[in-house]
């Protein structure tokens, strides 16, 4: 990313420049121009008609977490405990936690293998912010919330599906 005060070419992702000290997230939001610059810049996710989020509670067997997500054919799982989401299982979580571990799934709550705190996005927030935190965080998933309750899951196939769509 290149720094506005300085031109200096940053590495992305950086938050202030290496050279000046520019804060390099403060630079605005760019201005729609049309076309899928514009969808990006000023569709919501609502747009996207984010899938209805698979719910289980932090005590829930991991077992049955991940029974949910093969079922139904999705990649997360939302951990939510008294209407209020406490974090994301993905099958990620299972590749990266317990693939090649002796571990009991009907015995270990979903809350010991969830990723506590998931970064979350509202229904009306624009798709360039799923876009940019899917890239800068990695993230795969990201759920949605209206009123801090979560109400979907926006993941990159769905983002990139919705291109798609409007781009024919």
């Amino acid at each position: 990313m290149r720094c506005p005060g300085c031109d200096f070419e940053n590495v992305a992702g950086d938050e202030l420049c290496v050279q000046c000290g520019q804060d390099l997230l403060d630079g605005g939001v760019p201005e729609a121009r049309g076309g899928m610059q514009g969808r990006i810049l000023s569709d919501p996710l609502s747009a996207l008609r984010p899938v209805e989020p698979i719910a289980v509670p932090s005590t829930a067997p991991a077992a049955e977490a991940i029974r949910l997500m093969k079922e139904r054919r999705h990649g997360s799982v939302l951990v939510v405990d008294a209407g209020r989401l406490s974090g994301l299982f993905t099958e990620r979580d299972v590749l990266l936690k317990l693939a090649g571990r002796n571990v009991d799934l009907e015995r270990t709550p979903v809350g010991a293998l969830m990723t506590a705190e998931p970064a979350t996005l509202g229904e009306e927030d624009p798709l360039a912010y799923a876009i940019h935190l899917m890239a800068v965080r990695g993230l795969r998933h990201i759920p949605i919330l209206r009123d801090g309750k979560p109400v979907g899951v926006v993941s990159i196939r769905g983002v990139l599906s919705y291109l798609t769509a409007q781009a024919l």
